[in-house]
């Protein structure tokens, strides 16, 4: 049998970095996920077999064997070892990988909640939502968000996941500028900027609870772009004005709120309407012309 699986990617909508806790080697972090229709492909063959096997290939041939799509084979098999009276299968899986590394869009991650969820229904739901949970905790920060569904706002050390009620209708933008962002870089650069200015010195200036009502309403948080949504935002440096013209643009084009993804370097906004989406990533791209775009709607 041979499936073809979309992946998913994510925005973080709003993202607040927390201090580290003493003894902590992690930061915590407060943040609005958005599941957006944007990532890699996985083209899936499986066949009944005696014993369990996985076989992965990519067309990025850097990223075998050690990548998130065998880890999630890896953990699968760990916490759901071969039982009587379930099928074993040989499973192998091409990833098609189409969104770079280093964009804040946790491509990497939703490769492997997708692998996840999917191992999971071969094998007859073996596991439960709680344990699949678990599951994702252990592989990777951002993975226990992808084996959920639908917009969540996310807390601690991306364990914590709670689940919210469905937005209306969004569409995003995504843009990809010519810079990269290294994200263990980025959370060196946050600790310096905390420990010189302070912790707040790096919050988002607009609450979470105004971005989630602007999403709900439909309503544009700003049109003048002075405002920050995400902690990272204090770290970009020399593309502090990449990011700034990028997103004045997804601004000015009638985005309900724009900001940056992850760490980054992706920069989004998010819309009422396809069409004004659209339009938008055609005037980034006609006026950054090494930019990147994409538009895909809001899961």
């Amino acid at each position: 049998m041979r499936l073809t699986i979309e992946t998913r990617t994510k925005l973080n909508a709003w993202l607040r970095v927390l201090p580290k806790e003493k003894g902590a080697a992690l930061h915590g972090l407060e943040s609005l996920f958005l599941p957006i229709a944007l990532g890699d492909r996985l083209i899936v063959d499986t066949s009944l077999s005696e014993t369990p096997r996985f076989l992965l290939s990519s067309n990025r041939p850097d990223l075998i064997p050690s990548n998130t799509v065998q880890e999630a084979w890896n953990a699968f098999v760990d916490s759901c070892p071969p039982a009587r009276g379930r099928p074993s299968f040989q499973i192998t899986v091409h990833l098609d990988k189409r969104i770079p590394e280093q964009t804040g869009l946790g491509a990497g991650s939703g490769d492997a909640g997708t692998m996840l969820l999917l191992l999971n229904q071969l094998h007859g739901f073996p596991l439960n939502r709680g344990q699949l949970h678990a599951i994702a905790c252990r592989i990777g920060s951002d993975i226990p968000f992808f084996v959920q569904s639908g917009p969540c706002i996310v807390r601690g050390m991306g364990d914590r996941v709670e689940p919210l009620p469905s937005f209306p209708h969004l569409t995003c933008c995504v843009a990809l500028p010519e810079f990269r962002v290294d994200t263990r870089h980025a959370y060196e650069l946050l600790d310096n900027a905390m420990a010189d200015n302070g912790a707040s010195a790096v919050d988002p200036s607009v609450s979470l609870d105004i971005v989630l009502e602007a999403l709900q309403k439909l309503e544009p948080l700003s049109r003048s772009g002075s405002f920050r949504l995400n902690s990272f935002e204090a770290t970009l440096g020399e593309n502090t004005a990449s990011f700034l013209s990028i997103r004045s643009m997804l601004l000015a084009s009638g985005a309900i709120l724009a900001g940056l993804s992850g760490s980054g370097s992706a920069v989004f906004g998010i819309y009422a309407e396809r069409a004004a989406a659209e339009t938008a990533a055609l005037d980034v791209q006609q006026r950054v012309s090494a930019a990147r775009t994409f538009v895909a709607e809001i899961l």
